[in-house]
C-alpha cells in the first residue's frame, strides 16, 4: 500500500479516512493545506494490489464561529483486478459545535467509467447506501440507498444521479456536533471500472431567526435542561 497527503499546518483538523476492499481493512491520516479564512485542502493516494483511490476534499471550518463546516470531496477509485470488488470508503472530520442544535445538508453525485467490457456500480445490499453522513457516529441521511445499479457500454461512462439532502443546504435540524461530521461510501465496482464520487456533508449552528424559522428554539432550550 502507498498513500501521499499534502503538508499542512497544526491548526487545521486532520481528516481521519478509512477503505475496506473485499474484507481487508486500511486506515490513515490526512492533513489539510492551508488556505486561509478556515479553509483546507487534502489531497492524497492510496493503493495496493488490485486498487487505487484518489481523494481530494476540501474543508471549510468555520462551524463552531457561526459559519459553515463543510467536507467537500471528491473521491476517484479504480478497481484493477478482472473482477468486481466492495468498497466501503470513509472519511471523518473533528467537529465540535459545543451543546445544541444545528442544521444539515449534503448532496453527491458523480461518474461510472467502464472497461472493455462495460461498468458496473452496484449497492452493497444490507440496507446499505452509496453515501451516508454521520455525526457523532450516528447515520443522520443516506443518499442512493440500495438496490441500484449503473452499468456503462465498454469504454462508455455514466453519470450517478444526483441526490441531495436537508434543501436548501442546510435545514436539516439535528444535534449539534460534539465529535465528528462523517461521510461513508459503500458500493461494488466492476473489475477495470472508475467511479469518481463528488460530494458535500455541511453543518452550521443555526441563527436566532432560523432558530424560529424552523422552530425548534424549544427543543435547544429542553435539550439544555435535560
Amino acid at each position: 500500500m502507498s498513500a501521499s497527503a499534502s503538508a499542512g499546518f497544526e491548526d487545521g483538523p486532520d481528516l481521519s479516512v478509512g477503505w475496506i476492499v473485499d474484507g481487508t481493512s486500511y486506515s490513515g491520516t490526512l492533513v489539510g493545506t492551508d488556505l486561509g479564512g478556515g479553509l483546507y485542502s487534502y489531497a492524497a493516494t492510496t493503493s495496493d494490489t488490485g486498487f487505487s483511490i484518489d481523494w481530494v476534499m476540501t474543508v471549510n471550518n468555520n462551524g463552531a464561529n457561526g459559519g459553515f463546516q463543510l467536507l467537500g470531496s471528491t473521491i476517484g477509485v479504480t478497481n484493477l483486478l478482472g473482477s468486481d470488488s466492495e468498497f466501503a470508503l470513509s472519511i471523518l472530520m473533528p467537529t465540535n459545535f459545543g451543546d445544541g442544535q444545528a442544521l444539515y445538508g449534503g448532496s453527491v453525485s458523480g461518474t461510472l467509467t467502464g472497461d472493455g467490457e462495460g461498468g458496473l456500480l452496484a449497492g452493497l445490499g444490507g440496507g446499505s447506501s452509496l453515501w451516508s453522513a454521520s455525526v457523532d457516529g450516528t447515520t443522520i441521511a443516506q443518499l442512493i440507498e440500495d438496490p441500484f445499479q449503473i452499468t456503462t457500454d465498454p469504454f462508455g461512462s455514466a453519470a450517478i444521479p444526483a441526490a441531495a439532502f436537508g434543501e436548501p443546504i442546510p435545514s436539516l435540524e439535528g444535534v449539534s456536533p460534539l465529535a465528528s461530521m462523517g461521510v461513508n461510501l459503500d458500493f461494488l465496482l466492476g473489475g477495470g471500472d472508475t467511479v469518481a464520487i463528488t460530494s458535500t456533508f455541511v453543518g452550521q449552528i443555526p441563527t436566532p431567526a432560523t432558530l424560529a424559522l424552523f422552530g425548534i428554539a424549544g427543543f435547544k432550550r429542553r435539550r439544555r435542561r435535560a
